[in-house]
């Protein structure tokens, strides 16, 4: 990569990730109140790397489901998570992760986001 690119790589993924982190905090001020709250299982562990992990809930209504979990997320065989499921399709489910853990992972995205703009506009800076 030529070094002339370098500074706008940075501004464009850096304004992509701040991006992100503000669609998902929007998000995260809408998550569910009237989903049912299962436990799953997880059934597959995933690669950590290509293949998530599969966490596998009983719907209200005795089908065995499944739903795919963060990819990076340290799971073994057996971990029980919490699954929320949307009353009117359980096919729609989603693991219940705490707002707290969101809210750190929100938090990572603006500031990794941020300094990758600033140190690119620095470096753009510099170069000129």
């Amino acid at each position: 990569m030529s070094a002339s690119l370098l500074p706008l790589t940075l501004v464009v993924v850096g304004g992509w990730l701040i991006w992100w982190g503000l669609r998902r905090r929007g998000a995260l001020e809408h998550l569910p109140q009237d989903w049912l709250r299962v436990v799953g299982t997880v059934v597959d562990a995933g690669d950590g790397t290509a293949r998530p992990p599969r966490i596998e809930y009983v719907a209200p209504d005795g089908r065995r489901l499944r739903v795919p979990g963060p990819v990076t997320a340290p799971f073994a065989l057996g971990d029980e998570i919490g699954v929320l499921i949307d009353p009117s399709d359980a096919t729609r489910a989603r693991l219940d992760l705490t707002a707290q853990e969101a809210a750190r992972v929100i938090r990572l995205l603006l500031v990794t986001g941020g300094l990758m703009v600033v140190v690119g506009a620095v470096t753009a800076l510099v170069l000129l």
